[in-house]
């Protein structure tokens, strides 16, 4: 595997991981390429590392580092492929000593034209998650920007005597994964929010997720913000839902009976205070034909924004991003403004109603 962006391989990333700092700086703000990056080594063995080194490049304009700041807007997401499970952190580690670094008010006066490139690291055991072996994809987001992704093997091999007809039950057992729970539905809810709706996004070509949401909208107590997204993945062995009993209880699944039930996770950040929130959907898939492990599987789902108390009902810009495995959308942004922002009295236009601000 070829080098990531701080040109270092192997144990480097522990014992020397700036080593090429200087000489990779000099490629950035000379040449204009702005934008965070992420570098991590490719395996991690957690039974010789009590770490996981994530060296991350940032380099901005004076002026973008007024509102994107990795320090306090940023958040490191990381998916582990085998059961397209989310987690999410900052993306930098707090200060040991509060307000130690906390920031003087921005000037009045406006940026100048300079820019700026850093070089900070942190440790990605902060995620939980990475203590389970796996392969991860670590993204980086920070409002309506992301970094590149970088993938990261997390092994934890047993130490000791090493039974061979254990592991090889194990690794039976793992050919044979139990199938997925059910899907419950709400009291008086069915299987419609799993179904392409009027709003839906058409599946991409190639597998991936797509997702749709109002861009603009003013808001009004009870009225819903529906985010609406539609996949085509591989269906993983354990997402798929097993052939109907022949006879026997219903087991469950109802009708229509899914071929599979996938997970979605949406991370949606507010421009207000830059912080993130996680949704995690169960999406249950519906077609004729059965599934074989790794065909392509297709979903669709939607989800209120406002059935979550951080962002119901407030004046600000939403930026939704959607996971599912390795596939990655958005950021998809969703605008609301509510009444009291509108231009009211003497500032409105006769014959015109009320106008609203003009929105980034």
């Amino acid at each position: 595997m070829a080098p990531g962006i701080f040109e270092i391989e192997g144990q480097d990333y522990w014992t020397d991981p700036f080593k090429f700092s200087s000489r990779v700086l000099r490629k950035f703000l000379p040449e204009g390429r702005y934008g965070l990056f992420l570098d991590a080594p490719a395996e991690a063995d957690l039974a010789r590392s009590e770490r996981i080194p994530l060296l991350a490049l940032y380099a901005a304009t004076q002026q973008e580092l007024r509102v994107y700041d990795p320090w306090s807007a940023g958040h490191l997401v990381a998916v582990r492929l085998e059961d397209r499970t989310l987690d999410l952190t900052p993306l930098f580690a707090p200060p040991e000593q509060p307000g130690l670094f906390d920031q003087d008010p921005p000037p009045s006066e406006p940026p100048g034209p300079g820019a700026l490139a850093i070089v900070e690291q942190t440790d990605a055991l902060r995620l939980d998650s990475l203590q389970q072996p796996g392969h991860y994809l670590l993204t980086a987001l920070m409002l309506d920007r992301t970094s590149n992704r970088v993938q990261v093997h997390v092994t934890r091999p047993t130490a000791g005597y090493q039974d061979e007809e254990v592991a090889r039950f194990l690794e039976a057992l793992r050919q044979q994964p139990p199938p997925p729970e059910p899907v419950r539905y709400a009291p008086g809810e069915d299987e419609r929010p799993f179904q392409a709706r009027p709003g839906s996004p058409p599946p991409p070509e190639a597998p991936g997720i797509a997702v749709h949401g109002e861009r603009v909208f003013l808001y009004e107590p009870g009225r819903p913000a529906w985010i609406r997204g539609t996949f085509q993945v591989p269906v993983l062995a354990h997402e798929r839902v097993p052939h109907r009993p022949e006879q026997g209880d219903d087991d469950g699944y109802g009708e229509p009976r899914p071929v599979a039930i996938v997970p979605v996770s949406l991370v949606v950040i507010g421009s207000r205070t830059g912080e993130a929130e996680v949704m995690s959907l169960r999406v249950p898939c519906f077609q004729d034909a059965p599934l074989e492990e790794g065909s392509l599987v297709t979903g669709h789902f939607e989800y209120d924004l406002f059935q979550h108390p951080a962002f119901t009902g407030k004046a600000q810009t939403n930026f939704v991003y959607a996971f599912c495995g390795e596939a990655m959308s958005g950021p998809t942004r969703m605008a609301v403004v509510t009444r009291d922002m509108l231009e009211l009295g003497g500032h409105r236009k006769q014959g015109t109603g009320t106008t609203l601000p003009r929105l980034r």
